[in-house]
């Protein structure tokens, strides 16, 4: 009923006042790592398309996921509240166990997350839209909690959906992981982001009455990692020109249990990259070819960090940052972020302000010009001020990772005010205080040298857990 009453008011509002609503593309790239666009410095990698878009629209150079964990980060955008307030802390369903090095026991344990999904009092990014008359729609990997249990987007504020990935069951290729269903007139060699990008494409170029809202979340770049044969061959002639590496391609770090990669050099990883890269080239190029391109807003932005260390195989490098999917370091929680606001924005704006992924959910209600929903997200803040050229301080962030994970991470949770990041690792007991001014590559731990600030951040920390009642690792008896 309140969807119902809420729809009509909207609409008269907009028609009042004589302007039509802007679209709105989300795009959602999975594992997406801050160098892996060429524009941020990869030497390897190739991404014209987005490097192009990076110049045209507004980029920032300080987003960060409110979790290096995909499921986590999902439902912060979707609810504008933060892994450790919601509840979803974990890949879900995620693993209830502790990994470590060779011989080597836990210290802490915290059960897997306090949530099994996105909540069903939550009201949703896609609902605020809906309820404003917007046709909505969700593609692509969900990971939100089982569809039997949530009922997936379509119970979320999502008038359809297509190729609905319940958690990370899919490859690229036909037949996705023996997933068939997604597509289920594809054949084989049939390409997942492709097809993916076609249904995209049909939906926003759909001549409608109303504002549309798409969320587009793309597989790519999550494991299993698998390229065009032409790209692979193309980036095997590329890697052979790279300098031997006898060692020193990984790095050992007592902060991680398993060694993590320092140099972009995977053929397979470039190759799936480069295609993604090409589809977001024709979606954008879509909008154009159908006059839709100056009265959509387009954001484009990744999950968590990229995954520089895996169970199997390690895919990327974050470097110069440290680490990545999984951790709480640069690495794992720093992301690119690219937006189009047309008559707002300017090619070739940048900041450097801090952003995050919660922050979206406020953010495109005032881009859009709908009621503020601030009862709903209670940890993000409009940066429309940043958008626009003026100078924000958004405040505090905090991040909230209490699990061992088989990437290599530590259970932690961190907290940056200003320069200044400090990251509590559970397992070791100890903190960690970085000046990212100076050591954007976390490489010199300033807690001893500054116990005050140290103290004081670890404090805030975790009063803020406390305040919204995140579950806190505990010490196993013995430890």
């Amino acid at each position: 009923m309140m969807a119902l009453l809420a729809c009509p008011l909207a609409i008269t509002a907009s028609e009042e006042s004589g302007n039509s609503r802007p679209n709105v593309l989300f795009i959602l790239i999975d594992d997406f790592g801050w160098t892996d666009v060429d524009y941020n410095g990869s030497s390897f990698y190739e991404t014209p398309h987005m490097d192009a878009l990076a110049s045209q629209w507004m980029r920032f150079d300080n987003c960060y996921t409110p979790s290096p964990m995909c499921s986590p980060t999902r439902t912060s955008i979707l609810t504008g509240k933060n892994p450790a307030r919601h509840g979803v802390t974990q890949w879900l369903p995620g693993v209830d166990r502790a990994f470590g090095r060779e011989g080597e026991d836990p210290h802490v344990y915290c059960a897997t997350s306090q949530s099994t999904g996105i909540a069903e009092n939550e009201t949703t990014l896609g609902e605020a839209f809906q309820q404003a008359g917007y046709k909505t729609a969700f593609h692509g990997k969900w990971h939100m909690g089982k569809l039997a249990e949530t009922g997936g987007p379509m119970n979320h504020g999502y008038d359809s959906e297509k190729a609905i990935i319940q958690e990370n069951r899919c490859a690229q290729f036909f037949p996705f992981r023996d997933q068939p269903q997604y597509f289920p007139d594809a054949k084989e060699g049939d390409y997942f982001s492709d097809l993916l990008t076609d249904t995209s494409i049909e939906f926003v170029t759909r001549k409608r009455d109303q504002p549309f809202y798409l969320h587009l979340a793309y597989f790519s770049m999550h494991a299993p990692i698998k390229s065009k044969p032409e790209w692979k061959e193309h980036f095997e002639a590329k890697a052979a020109k790279l300098p031997m590496l006898e060692e020193g391609w990984e790095t050992e770090d007592p902060y991680s249990h398993k060694p993590y990669k320092l140099r972009q050099d995977d053929p397979e990883y470039a190759g799936q990259l480069a295609a993604l890269d090409a589809n977001i080239g024709r979606l954008t190029a879509s909008l154009k070819e159908a006059g839709l391109y100056d009265n959509t807003i387009i954001i484009l932005t990744g999950d968590n960090g990229g995954r520089s260390c895996a169970m199997q195989g390690n895919p990327t490098s974050n470097a110069p940052y440290r680490t990545g999917k999984t951790f709480v370091f640069e690495g794992g929680i720093k992301t690119p972020l690219m937006i189009h606001w047309p008559e707002h924005t300017e090619a070739g704006d940048q900041s450097s302000s801090l952003i995050s992924s919660m922050d979206f959910y406020p953010t495109l209600l005032e881009m859009t010009d709908l009621p503020a929903r601030p009862e709903q997200y209670l940890d993000g803040k409009s940066f429309t001020p940043q958008l626009q050229g003026q100078a924000q301080d958004r405040g505090p962030l905090y991040w909230h990772f209490p699990h061992y994970q088989g990437e290599g991470s530590y259970p932690a949770s961190a907290i940056r005010v200003g320069d200044y990041k400090l990251i509590h690792n559970y397992h070791h007991g100890d903190n960690l205080l970085y000046d990212l001014k100076s050591d954007p590559a976390e490489a010199h731990n300033l807690a001893k040298a500054m116990p005050e600030r140290a103290r004081k951040m670890h404090r805030q920390l975790m009063d803020y857990l406390a305040a919204v009642g995140a579950a806190i690792p505990q010490p196993l008896p013995g430890a």
